[in-house]
């Protein structure tokens, strides 16, 4: 018996670590996720009723001043997009020429953002203003969805978040914690990773702030136990900072076990050897484009619309931010 045993361990190349990996799993979700987004685009670009821009209803205005600051953090988030682009993904692929963990993760948060019109899957919980840049939102091609259908994706803005508040968030985070490390050789993960998570949770509330105060959007519903100025058109629910911040951590969880590991490799590239070298790109890529778009589902959309079910605070928001019908 053990000699069958150890013949059959001479023969096996594969170590205990690397059965247990999943980037075989991760990698069949991001596929899975690639395949659902791009449906749900191209049947809203070809639809006659969805794709366009939001309808924009009165009696409220917004123009002048207001409109001018709401095309300037457009352009800002666009040219913010464009330099996390470069620092995170094209830079380091020019230099090396090889696609890195935080390229991957560039692209996956790309895609991610199609998940977005899942906030108001049930109920019109995140207002968006109409006079943005949009082609109106894609969320009638998301199964089952019952909130309305016609309002405003504001593109230039929105889907820089997915970046700056994601790998943008989790490198400073990672900063954080090696700066930690650094200054206090035994700090463990759990502070080194609290103070990093509570960093980034008062930095989004700044970040909100800003939107809510310029109308960029709106939350009409909220809890009051846990919202900030309720009853207003600028109420804030704190619980929107968590899951941005439980959303940043992942990331930062995921940048880290890269750095702390001796072969350089995430918990997402676990049992990569068991792919051909030409394929560990790929199948990686596709493995974190799977975890963005899963942990964008966890940290956010699933918790935020469950919240959103029984509010019982509601802001009387401008009507420009009101959708249409669906």
């Amino acid at each position: 018996m053990t000699s069958q045993s150890a013949t059959i361990k001479r023969q096996d190349p594969i170590d205990g670590e690397e059965r247990k990996g999943t980037v075989s799993l991760w990698a069949v979700a991001g596929a899975l996720w690639i395949v659902f987004i791009v449906q749900a685009w191209g049947r809203w670009i070809g639809s006659d009723t969805q794709f366009g821009a939001a309808p924009i209803y009165g009696p409220d205005t917004f123009g002048g001043g207001p409109l001018l600051v709401l095309r300037f953090i457009e352009v800002g988030s666009l040219f913010i997009a464009a330099g996390t682009i470069w620092v995170f993904l094209l830079s380091p692929l020019v230099k090396t020429r090889r696609l890195t963990l935080d390229g991957m993760i560039v692209v996956g948060s790309l895609l991610a953002a199609g998940i977005d019109p899942l906030i108001n899957y049930f109920h019109y919980t995140f207002a968006w203003n109409a006079h943005a840049w949009n082609f109106g939102s894609w969320l009638a091609f998301f199964p089952l969805a019952q909130g309305p259908t016609r309002y405003a994706e504001g593109l230039a803005w929105y889907v820089p978040q997915y970046l700056y508040l994601g790998i943008g968030l989790a490198a400073l985070e990672c900063r954080i914690i090696l700066a930690l490390r650094r200054r206090y050789p035994s700090i463990n993960n759990v502070r080194a990773f609290s103070v990093a998570f509570v960093s980034m949770f008062l930095v989004d509330i700044v970040i909100e702030q800003l939107f809510i105060r310029t109308h960029v959007y709106a939350f009409p519903r909220t809890w009051r136990a846990l919202t900030l100025f309720p009853g207003t058109e600028f109420q804030f629910p704190v619980y929107e900072s968590l899951f941005v911040a439980v959303y940043a951590a992942g990331f930062t969880a995921l940048r880290m076990s890269a750095t702390d590991d001796p072969r350089g490799r995430s918990f997402l590239e676990r049992g990569i050897e068991r792919w051909s070298p030409t394929r560990r790109v790929p199948v990686t890529l596709l493995a974190v484009v799977g975890f963005c778009a899963v942990w964008a589902a966890v940290s956010y959309f699933v918790p935020w619309s469950w919240m959103s079910v029984n509010p019982d605070s509601f802001a009387n928001i401008p009507s420009y931010m009101h959708p249409g019908s669906r």
